[in-house]
């Protein structure tokens, strides 16, 4: 076997901002904040849907270590100005108080177009994902057909919205649940290759189907501006060492499919569909759930298929130094996903006799909290 060539990567994580005093979503934050953090973090803040939010982009990355520094150096420097204006960050996929009805949309030209194309499904995304860039050499379609198998593992172990508008949703994931409303979101149709892709991609902006070439916004994609393939599905993630695991996990596994060029199982009808229900699993039950294992159509736990999954992928995440990403996976499989502590801390709180608002609450400071420790 040739030898094990680390790919490099970025990292783009979407935050909350919320009130330090009421807890809620700050829906109209101190004007002066967003430029203080763009001139903190040159060239890594950008503005996103909703003014209650912003997203941090690192650097091109060659390690886990490089990663590690930037997104904490990026946390606590947020933190510490987002206090100076009254503002809490919080990763997570939803925020637990947010009511969507309330949030005002950013005042930029590309928000304003998605808003008026599509009405209340934009007004109602008011979401937060962790977005992993990997850098593929050569056909990026061929790589993301040989990865798909592996999203709903990721999206398990990342999930980190189980409440919308102030409730319980039932689920793990409600951000997939939301992002579904959208068109050309969810798992990516099948194509045999970048080719294939290129011509859909060009006849939905011939027919006016698109604003913009990057108007598809699959669970995973090739990125638009850069070489990259853009794992999507992954909910924000409040613990630092928790996306450090989901972006070392799906470097090895594009780096394991650039180096291994037979079709992977999701290329047949059949487990495209068997991917769906995994999807649809790891968004209602999320580490909770058994799993149909890709290609043999058996039950597994997500900890067995983990297991198998590391012995594919093993080696080359050695290879780019992300060795401790299996033990962090296996750490969230027995201390809980953020949902599962999420929900934790808001049960106890109502088993202490908390009102609903105040339990919520209790959540949030866990989320900033979590969001913090770095």
């Amino acid at each position: 076997m040739p030898a094990i060539k680390p790919l490099n990567f970025g990292i783009e994580e979407e935050y909350f901002l919320s009130d330090l005093t009421s807890r809620e979503l700050a829906w109209e934050p101190s004007p002066t904040f967003l430029p203080a953090c763009r001139e903190a973090l040159p060239d890594m803040i950008a503005a996103e849907m909703f003014v209650s939010q912003l997203e941090l982009v690192t650097p091109i990355l060659s390690s886990q270590h490089e990663a590690r520094d930037c997104l904490a150096k990026a946390r606590t420097t947020l933190s510490w100005l987002g206090e100076e204006h009254g503002l809490g960050i919080v990763a997570a996929g939803t925020h637990p108080l947010a009511q969507w009805r309330l949030q005002h949309g950013t005042d930029l030209p590309h928000y304003h177009d998605l808003f008026n194309d599509m009405q209340m499904v934009a007004r109602r995304s008011v979401l937060s994902g962790l977005h992993v860039h990997v850098g593929v050499p050569g056909d990026r379609i061929v790589v993301m057909n040989r990865v798909l198998q592996w999203l709903p593992m990721l999206l398990a172990l990342s999930a980190s919205s189980p409440f919308w508008g102030g409730r319980v949703s039932g689920l793990h994931s409600y951000r997939q649940a939301a992002c579904d409303e959208w068109p050309r979101m969810g798992m990516p149709e099948h194509f045999a290759s970048q080719t294939d892709y290129e011509r859909y991609v060009d006849a939905l902006v011939a027919s006016g189907s698109v604003r913009s070439r990057s108007d598809v916004w699959w669970n995973i994609r090739p990125a638009l501006q850069f070489p990259t393939l853009e794992l999507r599905i992954a909910d924000a993630c409040p613990h630092l060492e928790d996306a450090l695991c989901i972006a070392g996990l799906f470097r090895a596994m594009v780096t394991w499919a650039v180096q291994n060029p037979t079709p992977g199982p999701s290329e047949t009808p059949e487990q495209r569909q068997l991917l769906k229900e995994n999807r649809w699993r790891a968004k209602r039950f999320g580490i909770h759930s058994e799993y149909i294992e890709p290609g043999t159509q058996h039950s597994i736990s997500l900890e067995s298929w983990l297991d198998k999954t590391w012995a594919k992928i093993g080696e080359y995440a050695r290879a780019g130094g992300d060795e401790g990403v299996y033990a962090r996976a296996r750490h969230i499989l027995s201390t809980g996903n953020s949902a599962t502590q999420q929900l934790q801390r808001y049960n106890a709180g109502i088993q202490r006799g908390a009102l609903p608002l105040e339990a919520l609450s209790g959540v949030v400071d866990q989320l900033r909290n979590q969001t913090l420790a770095v």
